[in-house]
């Protein structure tokens, strides 16, 4: 059997709810013995039809979660105790060796703390929700699981960082927030307010301010997804689709000038891919550079052929027949994480790694060469340096990292605008920059010099580039066993579909998600403005906390294969097994529930201002009656059950409006947890850094960086013994530590550093060689 990062480890699940489960099973996918006791009412998931209307479905998604767990306890000690969502935090508790991960929906202190919660109402509250949907409204719910799944990496990453630190004296508590963990979803749009000083407005279906065009379309068979982004992109797109009035008109050659424009513009687009399939349009846009890509729907990913190549699919077996699901997709070359989701896991125990000298920083000593540029890469190496490693961020002058979004204008440049980017700032805080230019002799010498006296490595350059610089994993590894390296590609490299040209939305639009979202009649819908970017930096930082925790037990690194569109199947699993179960492709319709009746975001007072709710008992159902003063529907027994509801949604989801479009948006809200329903404000972007619970619990560091100025950034989401993990500096200016890293590493004098400055290898600046 293939040896495991985590094997060794022990892990209790304790409790129900989703995160949980789906950290106990990233827990047990990477080779941890993970012992799951129920509660004693039962795991309501064992009983629960992904489909109401398809009994066929009645517990897969437990199966799904659990499969490999063992039902009773070995005899000893465990390291690590996971509390679920559903956990009764006062019972009497087992005292893990490492670390105790309690996953609530709020966080355990706070205004919120008591309500309930959802996927639908922790989204409302990021702002997630508002700029997606019709423009009329209502805003859409992005799906199930998607919020419990995003916690449960997050509550994984607290573990694997506290293993890593190794026993301490006292016990060791992690605060793992749901809703803090899908903050970091909305950290883009929250930064696009600030640098556009205005709302980010709803723009109708698969349009998502600041991008234009950011699409679905139909063709002769399937359903392509583009993001033409740059002004080279746009010109090869029209050229392949013979739009020369489009390619050639100055308003649009920007993305963001390109709004006003949009309907004739997706006009144009509809007359031209019904010639040909989603696949022949796909390889076009590999062979042009330009992304865009198939977006599949559930028979489409099971029968994916590169998710096939790579073993993307892992299996279980319920009641002898086979079931494909997404693998977990932290792809550790050396030491990877299941295929067989039922194989037992042997429950040996390895001692603790030592203690680390500060357990707010067990991460020290560890110095990351950061080649990563964006939103994903440098997202998963932010984690790292939150958790207290050494970061050195990888830039050259004449290409810095593009979320600087820089301005070639010799006037611009001697302003510093390169350093105004509020994006930027908020995902490499705590890092150094070192300005090499790698196409230079020099600048490749030094970065390999640099990467000899580091212990990670991470890119997310398109596949085949850093090979091409002489940086490649084989290239780095010669000669040494101990590197961790992280590449972080679209569909990862050695296949066919390597070449793609991806943001995150065409992550998603490749993931399938869109398939499954929106109402019947509607393309499939997108949920976010790059949703595979945030999702890939969590399962990559998540990825380099185990790899490291390996590399410490063993002396042994590995390659890290990731691929940013496998990091956003798992949000699929729940279609791709009814897809399974049933022969028939899943579609939710709107922001219904199969569960839960209503469910759902309705209109209150004030223009385009919502509350999202969702009843998920028959005592929520009875409060949520009474509150309502609906007297009627409280005596009607037929309205008694969720079934019941459900036959007649269309009358209690009008009833339901009516009422909400008279209330106050933020009291309704609490007045409705009060009542035992699961709701919340659903928040515009530029609302949700001044949430008062978030603000209680301290989660946004407030920052004030020259150049780009004040914003908040989103902290880590979870609490160590009550404390937020300091905040570790600002993000550097470019090139800023080029001398101090490259004197005490490389040796470089100062006459040498002055000659370097001179060659353009360091450039403290922008130079023009990529704008001429």
């Amino acid at each position: 059997m293939t040896t495991q990062a985590l094997s060794g480890v022990r892990v209790l699940e304790l409790g129900g709810g989703v995160a949980g489960a789906y950290c106990g099973k990233l827990f047990a996918d990477m080779g941890a013995h993970v012992t799951r006791l129920e509660p004693a009412s039962g795991d309501p998931l064992r009983t629960h039809c992904l489909d109401a209307d398809e009994p066929a479905t009645e517990g897969l998604y437990w199966h799904y979660l659990n499969a490999g767990k063992a039902g009773s306890a070995p005899s000893g000690t465990y390291d690590i105790v996971i509390l679920g969502e559903g956990a009764d935090p006062q019972g009497a508790l087992p005292t893990p060796r490492i670390a105790t991960l309690d996953i609530t929906w709020f966080g355990r202190e706070g205004p919120y703390a008591k309500w309930h919660g959802s996927d639908l109402t922790v989204q409302a509250i990021t702002g997630m929700n508002h700029p997606i949907g019709p423009v009329e409204g209502p805003p859409f719910f992005l799906g199930e699981h998607q919020s419990t799944l995003v916690a449960g990496v997050a509550a994984y990453s607290a573990g694997v960082a506290a293993l890593i630190g190794g026993a301490t004296a006292e016990p060791q508590i992690f605060d793992i927030s749901i809703l803090e963990s899908v903050l970091i979803m909305a950290e883009m749009q929250m930064c696009h307010t600030i640098t556009l000083d205005m709302a980010l407005e709803r723009k109708g279906i698969n349009r998502i301010m600041p991008t234009c065009p950011l699409s679905i379309h139909k063709c002769k068979e399937g359903w392509i997804g583009i993001t033409p982004l740059t002004p080279a992109q746009w010109r090869s797109f029209c050229d392949m689709l013979d739009l020369p009035d489009l390619r050639d008109d100055p308003e649009l050659i920007a993305s963001r000038t390109r709004y006003p424009h949009a309907e004739r513009i997706e006009t144009a687009f509809n007359t031209k891919f019904p010639a040909k399939t989603a696949l022949e349009w796909a390889a076009l846009g590999r062979e042009h550079k330009v992304p865009m890509v198939w977006v599949p729907d559930a028979e489409g990913i099971i029968d994916h052929p590169i998710f096939n190549a790579r073993g993307s699919l892992a299996e279980f077996t319920v009641d002898g027949q086979a079931y494909k699901v997404p693998r977990t997709p932290f792809r550790l070359e050396q030491t990877p994480p299941r295929f067989n989701l039922g194989e037992d896991v042997e429950a040996a125990q390895s001692e603790p790694l030592p203690a680390a000298a500060d357990p707010m920083a067990p991460l020290t000593g560890i110095r990351v060469m950061d080649f990563s540029m964006g939103w994903a890469g440098p997202l998963a190496t932010r984690t790292l340096a939150d958790l207290g490693a050494e970061v050195i961020k990888v830039e050259a002058g004449r290409y810095p990292d593009w979320w600087r979004a820089v301005d070639w204008a010799p006037e611009a440049i001697a302003r510093g605008q390169y350093e105004e980017s509020r994006h930027f700032a908020a995902l490499n805080r705590g890092k150094k920059s070192a300005s090499l230019d790698l196409t230079q002799e020099d600048g490749l010498a030094l970065a390999k010099n640099l990467v000899a006296q580091s212990h990670i490595v991470i890119e997310n350059q398109a596949a085949g580039v850093m090979p091409r610089l002489g940086l490649g994993w084989e290239q780095l590894t010669a000669g040494r066993e101990d590197l961790i390296y992280l590449s972080m590609s679209a569909y990862g490299s050695g296949n066919d579909w390597s070449e793609t040209r991806a943001y995150g939305s065409v992550l998603e639009q490749g993931s399938g998600l869109p398939s499954f979202c929106g109402r019947e009649g509607d393309p499939p819908v997108m949920g976010h403005l790059a949703y595979g970017d945030p999702i890939g930096g969590i399962y990559g930082g998540a990825s380099l906390l185990t790899a490291i925790y390996h590399q410490r037990r063993t002396g042994q690194g590995q390659w890290i294969n990731n691929t940013q569109i496998e990091a956003m199947l798992p949000f699929t699993s729940h279609s791709v097994l009814i897809r399974q179960a049933t022969g028939r492709e899943p579609r939710r319709l709107g922001n219904r529930h199969s569960a839960m009746v209503p469910h759902g975001i309705f209109p209150t007072m004030g223009e385009d201002r919502w509350v999202a709710l969702a009843v998920p008992n028959e005592n929520a159902w009875q409060g949520f009656c009474k509150l309502m003063g609906r007297r009627d529907w409280l005596a009607d027994e037929g309205l008694a059950n969720a079934e019941g509801r459900r036959a007649r949604q269309e009358e209690i989801e009008a009833g339901l409006a009516a009422w909400t479009v008279h209330q106050p948006r933020d009291m309704i809200a609490a007045a409705m947890q009060e009542a035992g329903v699961s709701a919340g404000p659903v928040l515009h972007v530029h609302e949700v850094d001044t949430n008062f619970h978030l603000q209680a619990r301290d989660f946004f560091y407030d920052v004030d960086r020259p150049h780009s100025g004040q914003q908040n950034h989103a902290g880590l989401p979870f609490r160590r013994n009550g404390q937020r993990y300091p905040m570790r500096g600002l993000a550097p200016t470019l090139g800023a530590d080029s001398e101090q890293v490259l004197t005490d590493l490389a040796a470089v004098s100062d006459q040498r550093f002055a000659d370097l400055l001179a060659a353009g290898v360091v450039s403290l600046a922008p130079t023009q060689l990529r704008g001429s």
